[in-house]
């Protein structure tokens, strides 16, 4: 099984891709190879690759990732099942997993991230819970999503080294982190891995 995460940037317009778009592929070259497993296309909509156990924690960092620029956002469907043909691009590929990433991305209507996996107990567990992670995400400020971006990113770095990253006092740190809702976000990622794991 794979995990297909295919989104859109949201207000793409608003702002020049040069704020955003240079950091999304450094994101994605770090995580696959370009364009079997990820792939940039239209100018604001992407389709990326990743194992089923980190498809949430990825797609979350790539939220926090957009979301450090004021005035956009980003759409995101998730999709856990099968490849049936692997293309030469990720775009030319097919399978379940592809399904149901792709088809829900035109369905997303009311949030802005939704899964879709052959399990009824993970659908059902955890839409509600991205749905309520798409609420608190709207009160995000650049600020606390470029420092809650560093903490997801560099996970065994303490908060001071956060600070000298963003050259911001610790206790600075914790309050974005806090505001941010960090600490209910990884125990979010914790229980999707332990119930994940049951399944692929």
């Amino acid at each position: 099984m794979i995990g297909v995460i295919t989104g859109d940037i949201v207000n793409s317009r608003s702002v020049s891709s040069e704020i955003w778009l240079p950091e999304l592929k450094t994101y994605f070259e770090s995580l696959g190879k370009h364009p079997e497993d990820w792939e940039i296309y239209r100018g604001d909509s992407f389709q990326l690759q990743v194992k089923p156990q980190v498809i949430l924690e990825k797609a979350l960092i790539i939220k926090l990732l957009i979301q450090k620029n004021k005035n956009i956002n980003v759409r995101m469907s998730l999709g856990i099942g099968e490849r049936s043909f692997k293309g030469e691009r990720i775009t030319e590929s097919n399978g379940s997993a592809f399904i149901y990433s792709g088809e829900n991305l035109d369905k997303l209507k009311g949030t802005q991230i939704v899964i879709e996996t052959p399990f009824d107990e993970i659908n059902e567990y955890f839409n509600p819970i991205l749905q309520l992670i798409d609420l608190i995400s709207l009160n995000w400020k650049s600020a606390t999503a470029e420092t809650m971006y560093l903490a997801l990113t560099n996970e065994n770095s303490i908060q001071k080294e956060l600070s000298q990253m963003l050259s911001k006092a610790p206790a600075t740190i914790n309050k974005a982190l806090k505001r941010g809702g960090f600490s209910e976000i990884k125990e979010i990622l914790a229980l999707f891995d332990s119930k994940i794991k049951k399944y692929v």
